[in-house]
């Protein structure tokens, strides 16, 4: 079976560790696994298999008309890429969120704030507006990323990471920052493995058969003693699960996929 590993040409700089060991790993599988780019790619040459490490729905939804299984599949890469989806998806569960608005709608509680674009990811165009004067000039700063405005988590600098492949619970990390609201790991936060909470474990048993992705990764905050959904993480990183643990999530995710298409 021919299978790609999908990146964008960026992306793939800086994670060529991970991208490499998914090949690797497919190809002592059986799998006839190569990296491609979505600058270089042919998708009249698509294969039957393509592991998607990218965050453009539309694109992995051609792939799938060529007749390539995708992992994960277009309907994921949607939802979970666009705050606005995500959080419409999961409200529609009855998962808790905390409250938000879009510029120019009345403003969650607060101040604080966070501002933040609906399409980042990482970390990244994320900020902490302590006044509604910062809260404009944060959502001029975003303009055309889709910003959205959220109420500011009683208990910040802290997060829980779920990872989630093939709907079973992995492992589950805790980031932590002193010196950032955000506890992002590539933005220097520290990380610990944990057993997660039972509020969150039952939160991730109703988005996965919901959802139906291949490998994510489920992020949590804290605040008034309460768990709430911060964002599904489509293109998971797994720089955490190498450091922190034994696991190769390359190797199980390969087989999860090698699995997967005898199951078909």
């Amino acid at each position: 079976m021919r299978c790609w590993i999908l990146y964008d040409r960026t992306d793939l700089e800086s994670n060529t560790f991970f991208a490499e060991r998914l090949r690797d790993c497919g190809n002592e599988l059986g799998m006839d696994c190569s990296i491609v780019t979505t600058d270089t790619m042919d998708i009249e040459d698509a294969p039957e298999i393509v592991i998607s490490r990218i965050r453009d729905s539309d694109l992995v939804s051609q792939l799938e008309d060529y007749g390539s299984t995708v992992f994960n599949k277009s309907s994921v890469c949607r939802i979970c890429n666009d705050k606005a989806f995500t959080y419409s998806f999961v409200k529609s569960l009855g998962i808790p969120i905390l409250p938000f608005s879009f510029p120019g709608q009345q403003l969650p509680p607060g101040p604080p704030w966070v501002v933040k674009s609906c399409i980042g990811h990482g970390g990244t165009e994320v900020f902490k507006a302590e006044n509604e004067k910062e809260v404009s000039e944060y959502c001029d700063r975003l303009d055309g990323r889709k910003p959205i405005v959220q109420q500011f988590a009683s208990s910040p600098g802290r997060d829980l990471r779920v990872y989630v492949l093939g709907g079973r619970i992995i492992a589950s990390v805790m980031r932590s920052s002193n010196s950032d609201f955000r506890a992002n790991f590539k933005l220097g936060g520290k990380a610990e493995l944990v057993e997660p909470p039972s509020e969150a474990v039952d939160i991730v048993r109703r988005i996965v058969p919901e959802l139906m992705a291949d490998f994510i990764g489920i992020d949590f905050v804290f605040g008034d003693g309460k768990v709430y959904l911060n964002e599904i993480e489509d293109v998971v990183g797994t720089r955490m699960l190498y450091s922190l643990t034994d696991l190769d999530p390359a190797r199980m995710y390969m087989e999860y996929v090698a699995h997967s298409k005898i199951s078909l």
